[in-house]
């Protein structure tokens, strides 16, 4: 466990014994690497690597793949995230429950790589070491998510990174010489 995945539990527990002790109904969520527009980079986040990965290729610089790009991760689309989330607040199975929200599909790093790079001609890949810390990763169990709600995540990854490209491309019409969410990746270094 880390603190994160403490806090986490910890969060779980004190809804469970709050609202439990007062005959209020509730669900605990747990969303797992999302991905999809509107969402831009993240210093530093592991979960963010369509945002990271597009980003890199539309400006023509390779794509890193830490550690040969062989860590796992759970990706799910924010559309597929937003929909099993309505349903889970309507869902008399989901009263009282803890379930896990993601897309229940191991994917490596290198497999967002490759449609990113496919979305972007004459991408390069570059292997990286593994940075110290770097989660390998892991993907949730996605069962009760089906059972509870009778429904599975359906935007595969291959077709979020077409629908970011797509976005990403449209923000650059929109936002063009270096305005808009993406300004500061643009701007020259001002020291």
């Amino acid at each position: 466990m880390s603190v994160y995945g403490n806090t986490k539990a910890c969060g779980e527990t004190q809804t469970s014994l709050t609202l439990g002790s007062v005959a209020t109904s509730y669900t605990v969520v747990r969303h797992f690497s999302v991905h999809g527009e509107p969402q831009v980079i993240k210093e530093n986040s592991h979960s963010w690597v369509v945002a990271w990965f597009a980003d890199r290729a539309s400006l023509g610089l390779p794509l890193h793949l830490n550690g040969g790009g062989n860590q796992i991760r759970a990706l799910a689309h924010a559309g597929d995230i937003a929909e099993t989330t309505v349903r889970s607040l309507v869902a008399p199975r989901a009263h009282n429950e803890t379930i896990n929200m993601g897309s229940g599909t191991p994917t490596s790093i290198r497999a967002v790589a490759e449609p990113v790079a496919e979305q972007y001609p004459g991408t390069r890949f570059m292997e990286t070491p593994l940075p110290p810390g770097d989660p390998t990763g892991g993907y949730p169990a996605t069962s009760r998510m089906e059972s509870v709600r009778g429904w599975r995540p359906a935007i595969t990854i291959e077709q979020g990174v077409v629908h970011y490209a797509n976005w990403l491309a449209s923000i650059e019409t929109r936002f063009p010489h270096g305005c808009g969410p993406r300004a500061s990746r643009h701007r020259p270094d001002l020291r």
